[in-house]
């Protein structure tokens, strides 16, 4: 739970822990699989036989990169597609995609229960403990939380930790859905926005191979964000937008142009965003240090994600 004054503490996702003490396996990766190879896997996995039908335990599982440099190069490449700009230092997103290749790695593990594509983004929550620089060496870590009780399935969490000399620095909650599965859990905790109404504040036209370029800084290369054929494959009518862009896009536009101290900021993704399309961002202002988020589709009606982001600055 929130501490009253504080509102660093840990996020919307209040059911997201492990609900028994499972022995941990720790598996330390020094070298990550070309994106190829991980979703080769990852394709391979949808005929997984007798498992996409029921809950299941999910492996007790911990995969870890000891050491992952902060290299100002793909923060950069990553910022421009993101909008960040250089007066933000490290993108308070950008520390997801060190977890990336873990969190393929776990969702295509032989244990684990259900294909790796297909399985929806529900909601992430990230939070900035201490500021980050360049050339910072992080311990990544990655292990699955809490099973939770959807009324379209059943959803999951997987966990993100990250350590500098011991000291723990940035956290992410991710939660994901398996479609028509008989769920168990405690049901996911809802995001509430507070009583301000939002405001319009921009409008974003959004290219056709967005989905391509955030792939290519990102290494997130599910068929859905890539072309209008791939995406069709999934039931899609075109390529649709990552979500994390989207949480990403709207953080960068509500961030003051300074670095963070400290941040946290959670968002539950909604409607898919179709590419090439347009989109509105709105929001409200609870206080000097925070941001009610929604972005809509352009007539202002439909909501693609709801979020909110707090912040420390340095």
């Amino acid at each position: 739970m929130r501490e009253p004054g504080n509102p660093f503490e840990d996020g919307f996702i209040s059911s997201a822990t492990r609900p028994d003490a499972v022995r941990l396996k720790t598996v330390v990766v020094e070298t990550l699989p070309a994106p190829a190879k991980l979703y080769a896997r990852a394709l391979s996995g949808i005929v997984k036989r007798g498992r996409s039908t029921h809950a299941a335990p999910l492996p007790p599982l911990r995969l870890v990169r000891p050491a992952v440099t902060l290299d100002p190069g793909p923060v950069w490449r990553y910022a421009r597609v993101c909008g960040f700009i250089p007066e933000h230092g490290v993108p308070l997103t950008y520390p997801h995609l060190l977890a990336f290749p873990l969190h393929l790695l776990m969702l295509t593990d032989p244990a684990f229960p259900w294909p790796a594509l297909g399985l929806v983004h529900l909601a992430n929550h990230v939070r900035l403990r201490r500021p980050l620089t360049y050339k910072d060496l992080l311990r990544v870590e990655v292990e699955f939380g809490a099973l939770l009780r959807h009324d379209k399935g059943q959803a999951f969490v997987l966990h993100t930790r990250m350590y500098r000399r011991g000291e723990a620095v940035w956290d992410g909650d991710s939660v994901y859905l398996k479609r028509a599965v008989p769920a168990i859990g405690n049901p996911l905790d809802p995001l509430e926005l507070g009583p301000q109404a939002l405001q319009r504040m921009s409008r974003w036209q959004l290219a056709p191979q967005l989905g391509r370029d955030y792939a290519s800084v990102s290494g997130d290369y599910n068929p859905i964000h890539l072309t209008a054929l791939s995406a069709k494959a999934f039931g899609f009518p075109r390529a649709i937008a990552h979500g994390m862009w989207t949480l990403a896009r709207a953080a960068s536009a509500l961030q003051p142009p300074k670095p963070l101290a400290e941040a946290t900021l959670s968002a539950e993704f909604k409607l898919p965003l179709l590419l090439p399309g347009e989109a509105s961002l709105w929001s409200a202002s609870p206080s000097l240090i925070e941001r009610d988020i929604e972005v809509r589709d352009i007539a202002g009606e439909k909501p693609h994600l709801r979020g909110r982001m707090q912040w420390r600055l340095q």
